[in-house]
C-alpha cells in the first residue's frame, strides 16, 4: 500500500469516529427554541453532576450521574435535609449518612433526557465532565433546561 492510500485511510477512519462520536447536549429553552449551552464529547461512563438548592428545605441538593450511551444513570443522590422529593424509602438505593450529608446510593435509574428548570435561588449548576455551568447565571428563573445525548 502507498503512502497515500495509508493516508487516505487514516483520514476516513478519523472522520468516521467524528461522527459517530456521541455528544451530550446541554441546551437552554428561549421562547420556544433550544440554545445549546454546550456539547461534550461522551463515551460510557461520563460523569454528570447536577448541584442546586431545593427550593422548599433551602439546603443543597448533588445528583451524580454517569452516561451510559443513549441515556443517563442516576448513580446517588446527596442531600443535607430530607424532606419533599428527595429520595428515603428501601425500594430508592441504599440509604446512609456521612457528616452533614444523607445520601442514597445505588439508585441506578434509567433517565433519557434531562428536563430541569432554573428558580430564584436554587443555584442549577451542571457540572459534565469536569467543566462547571452554573446555569443560573447565565438564565432567567424558569428557563427550561435540556440535557441529552445525540
Amino acid at each position: 500500500m502507498t503512502m497515500k492510500k495509508i493516508f487516505i485511510a487514516i483520514i476516513l477512519v478519523l472522520i468516521i469516529f467524528k461522527l459517530t462520536e456521541e455528544k451530550i447536549y446541554i441546551a437552554a429553552e428561549i421562547e420556544g427554541s433550544a440554545e445549546t449551552v454546550t456539547s461534550v464529547a461522551a463515551k460510557k461512563g461520563t460523569p454528570l453532576v447536577i448541584s442546586f438548592i431545593h427550593s422548599v428545605q433551602k439546603t443543597p441538593v448533588i445528583e451524580e450521574l454517569e452516561f451510559d450511551g443513549d441515556k443517563f444513570i442516576l448513580l446517588r443522590t446527596k442531600y443535607k435535609s430530607q424532606g419533599v422529593g428527595l429520595p428515603f424509602m428501601e425500594s430508592d438505593g441504599v440509604f446512609r449518612e456521612e457528616g452533614d450529608w444523607f445520601i442514597m446510593d445505588d439508585m441506578n435509574r434509567p433517565i433519557k433526557n434531562l428536563q430541569l428548570r432554573t428558580g430564584v435561588g436554587t443555584n442549577l449548576t451542571v457540572t459534565l465532565n469536569g467543566q462547571e455551568f452554573k446555569l443560573y447565571e447565565k438564565f432567567p428563573a424558569g428557563t427550561k433546561i435540556i440535557i441529552d445525548a445525540r
